[in-house]
């Protein structure tokens, strides 16, 4: 049987038009949110809490001193800070802030802030205010490439975020500094501050998953149904347990 070149080519023409449909499928679109929908909360711990040992300061200790670790920070009424609380699979909602800036400082060698959270087609900006050199070394565990940016005193760079995911960052020059990024393809994220509690807005009516992710903890899930115009509650409990992997 003869196959024309007319034919292959339709053939592959129909793959990649097929190829097209399902990426554009799987992919996050913006629409306007009218009377959408607040999803709040807070994370907090229960049971004994473990004793964090100190950072071992091994360098520039005139610089490097009283660096506070922040792998677990359980705050008043037991809320756990810098958990991140995101609906996971969501396929439309509103507009994700294109070309924002989220700014990572590096301050008394550590990372300020120690997480953040961030969308696709947003950008890191990584600074340095101390007075030695630092770098910002990204683990990407996904499409994006990893980036290690050198930072001397006063300098600034900027990165563009490309593909969503769990970013650990880290400090070459002193190993006792880190931080995560947590990248979305939507703007439904939010971190929770010193009490443990969080807050996400204008969210379309509908039944969603919503997952909390901690660097020590790991995560949870919990279903959620978001009502036109409403403000659903949830909250979530990590009880630590020994030998927990960071």
């Amino acid at each position: 049987m003869n196959i024309s070149t007319t034919s292959v080519i339709g053939l592959w023409v129909a793959i990649g038009f097929a190829c097209a449909l399902a990426s554009k499928a799987d992919a996050y679109d913006e629409i306007t949110v009218a009377n959408g929908g607040t999803i709040r909360g807070s994370v907090k711990v229960e049971g004994k809490i473990p004793k964090l040992p100190p950072l071992q300061i091994t360098k520039y200790k005139e610089v490097c001193k009283d660096v506070p670790n922040e792998n677990l920070i359980v705050g008043p009424g037991q809320g756990l800070r810098y958990a991140v609380v995101t609906l996971e699979g969501i396929t439309k909602g509103k507009a994700v802030e294109k070309e924002a800036q989220h700014e990572l400082d590096n301050v008394r060698c550590r990372f300020v802030p120690h997480v953040l959270a961030a969308s696709v087609g947003q950008f890191l900006v990584m600074k340095n205010t101390d007075p030695i050199l630092h770098t910002v070394h990204a683990f990407f565990t996904n499409g994006q490439p990893q980036f290690n940016v050198g930072l001397y005193p006063g300098r600034t760079s900027r990165k563009p975020l490309i593909s969503p995911g769990v970013v650990k960052i880290r400090c070459e020059v002193h190993p006792w500094m880190s931080a995560y990024l947590v990248v979305t393809e939507h703007p439904y994220h939010a971190v929770t501050d010193a009490y443990g509690e969080y807050l996400i807005t204008d969210v379309p009516a509908g039944s969603y998953k919503l997952k909390v992710w901690h660097e020590s903890l790991g995560s949870e899930e919990k279903s959620v149904e978001v009502k036109a115009g409403a403000s659903s509650n949830i909250d979530f409990v990590f009880n630590p347990k020994p030998g927990v992997k960071k």
